[in-house]
């Protein structure tokens, strides 16, 4: 039997995105002072099976929704299995599901996460999502120990929209762990000619795709110094369709790409066009931002909280002609980049885990 205490992490899947590098990053790191476990409820994804050669066991258990009886059931059941002493959960679907799991399990701490703010309840329908809120607000009240946030955005948005759960929240801000070696070009990006201005991330809602490929297409009718590339998967073919036949060669997309750092290290500008309100603490502009890139991007509450450790980070500014913007992003002096690798690092985030973690297990 393991002496350390059994932690369970819970989240739809291990794919490209946001939480699920975060979380390839942090849980290995996290095996010596625990037994960890992480169960996926939609799919697998790319780094299931990586988790697992380095240690992580990964489980995979279907849901069929955040209610599902049978599935909530199995799950609890793999926490007795266990002997679970810790479940962690991510997002409105791993929150309700987990949490209610967790508690039929008899889990002694029970820790949920939002990643987002407007997107958080992200039914369509003003009734449906205000049931989504109800329904998280109920089960947080009377089973979650803590809600974790990744930044004050979420939080603050979070809180404006339940109640009775202000004594339960805790801002946990995101890692990074950057590449120790030295990071060469990815090829499609290292063989142009122009500057490159990436969108780095899913194709999804609320991400600012349109937004970029508008911004791209202008900038390229005022000038031929640049050219746009778009990593991350989704849609490509809906996308290009959209693009005029004598913009296509400069707007390019690479699709779904694992070493994503090669194609940091490929952009003279980081252009970020997610919506406001959308994001809860954006691990794109946190990468660029270590990497020492330019980010030229929509202004939002949670990128003026980044702004705080990196100056090179700046707004749209809507009266000024695109193309001039990016010629001023790209004339930036290169900024110091020792604040925001302190504090976003995998290693302030792993410290900030494991004390609250044993703050929350010295409590039982």
């Amino acid at each position: 039997m393991s002496q350390k205490p059994i932690l369970f992490r819970v989240t739809n899947n291990l794919g490209i995105g946001g939480i699920q590098r975060r979380l390839r990053s942090l849980l290995p790191k996290l095996l010596p002072w625990y037994e960890v476990h992480i169960v996926t409820y939609k799919a697998k994804g790319i780094f299931f099976n990586e988790l697992q050669k380095q240690g992580v066991h990964c489980h995979f258990i279907p849901l069929k929704g955040k209610w599902d009886p049978i599935g909530i059931i199995k799950l609890a059941k793999l926490f007795k299995k266990y002997n679970a002493d810790i479940v962690h959960t991510h997002s409105l679907g791993g929150n309700i599901s987990g949490i209610l799991a967790a508690t039929i399990a008899k889990v002694p701490v029970k820790i949920a996460q939002v990643h987002l703010s407007s997107l958080h309840w992200y039914a369509k329908n003003k009734i449906h999502r205000k049931k989504q809120i109800i329904e998280e607000n109920i089960v947080h009240l009377l089973f979650t120990n803590k809600i974790l946030f990744v930044s004050k955005e979420s939080q603050n948005y979070f809180l404006n929209h339940t109640r009775g759960l202000k004594h339960k929240v805790f801002l946990l801000h995101n890692g990074l762990e950057l590449p120790k070696n030295s990071i060469s070009i990815a090829p499609e990006l290292s063989k142009l000619k122009k500057k490159v201005v990436g969108f780095v991330g899913r194709i999804a809602k609320g991400k600012g795709l349109d937004y970029f490929l508008e911004f791209a297409v202008e900038v390229l009718k005022q000038s031929d110094d640049f050219v746009f590339v778009i990593v991350g998967p989704g849609e490509v073919e809906k996308w290009k369709a959209k693009i005029p036949k004598w913009a296509k060669n400069d707007i390019l997309f690479l699709g779904e790409k694992k070493d994503i750092y090669k194609y940091y290290k490929g952009l003279d500008i980081l252009l970020f066009t997610s919506e406001p309100k959308i994001e809860g603490m954006p691990g794109v502009v946190l990468e660029a931002a270590c990497l020492g890139i330019p980010i030229l991007a929509r202004k939002s509450e949670v990128l003026r909280e980044i702004q705080e450790y990196y100056p090179n980070l700046k707004f749209i500014d809507e009266h000024v002609s695109k193309a001039e913007m990016l010629y001023k992003t790209l004339a930036l002096k290169p900024a110091d980049t020792s604040r925001i690798k302190e504090h976003f690092s995998i290693d302030a985030m792993l410290k900030r885990t494991i004390q609250l973690y044993q703050e929350l297990m010295g409590k039982i």
